[in-house]
């Protein structure tokens, strides 16, 4: 809690009879002190790579050796329209959770700027595990997810002071939040310890592909295709960087470094494909056909 002097009870105190000014200042410093020690969390993004990505709490206090306890967490991601997302890992282990879907188009008389977005109201039930104890600046990872299908433009995190999160009629909703004991006194008492939004609150998607036109259409070629034991890339004037394979829903499963031209794609199961391809002068995307 932020506390700051109120002047006009001041007053009194100055008109008391013992009251000194040696003592007036250290019930000042007493009350900056507790603003400037406030002891919560902030929500940060962190980006793993290929479309992977974990909301952390980023600590605002040293814990001094307690391990701070929580009863529950929840915050709202913003993605592109029809993007989907699988939850990987949620923390402290043995967490429970929840995601909810909302459209964006049905929010979008609270906030015109969602009617091209989706939101996922992901809460959880973490049973009062322990969080570690931590020294400030900390940043401690909630959940890890992946974003399915390498879509364009970005991924965030809902800000309880957004349009959207403040109208009267969500009424706290879609309030992001951090139920935590954060006192050592040998009780429990969970308080809602969220702050804001940390030092990242949203992230661009890679740019995974150029105009095939900038780097020339008969340039780079992949064959055969449909393939089933290998594909030879061939990039005249061009040297190919990377090669990386991709499943539809946009989990890589296979990525080579200065590959040769001839790449063996007997381990892949018979399915469709995104081959990524980087050079020098760009990247490109060719879909596959694995027989």
């Amino acid at each position: 809690m932020s506390l700051k002097p109120n002047t006009n009870n001041l007053k009194p105190f100055l008109i008391m009879k013992h009251f000194t000014l040696k003592r007036f200042i250290a019930m000042l410093s007493l009350i900056f002190s507790c603003t400037a020690t406030a002891q919560n969390y902030n929500f940060t993004l962190m980006d793993n790579g290929s479309y992977s990505y974990t909301i952390a709490a980023e600590s605002l206090f040293d814990s001094a050796g307690f391990q701070p306890i929580t009863q529950s967490y929840g915050f709202v991601l913003v993605l592109p329209m029809g993007t989907t997302i699988t939850i990987d890992e949620v923390l402290p282990m043995g967490t429970n959770h929840n995601v909810t879907f909302v459209s964006g188009t049905s929010v979008s008389g609270f906030d015109p700027t969602m009617a091209d977005k989706d939101l996922f109201l992901i809460t959880t039930d973490t049973f009062g595990a322990a969080i570690g104890a931590h020294a400030n600046g900390a940043v401690i990872p909630l959940v890890t997810l992946t974003v399915n299908g390498m879509p364009s433009g970005e991924i965030r995190l809902l800000s309880n002071s957004s349009a959207l999160a403040s109208a009267p009629a969500i009424n706290g909703a879609l309030d992001a939040f951090f139920l935590v004991d954060i006192i050592d006194d040998g009780s429990v008492n969970f308080t809602n310890e969220y702050n804001m939004l940390g030092s990242t609150d949203a992230i661009l998607f890679p740019t995974l592909s150029i105009d095939e036109e900038e780097i020339g259409l008969n340039s780079l070629s992949l064959y055969p295709n449909p393939a089933d034991q290998e594909i030879t890339i061939t990039a005249r004037g061009l040297m190919v960087e990377i090669v990386e394979i991709f499943e539809l829903n946009g989990k890589r499963v296979l990525k080579l470094d200065r590959p040769s031209n001839t790449i063996n794609v007997s381990m892949l199961e018979a399915a469709t494909y995104l081959v990524i391809i980087q050079t020098d002068k760009g990247n490109t995307i060719k879909k596959l056909i694995k027989e």
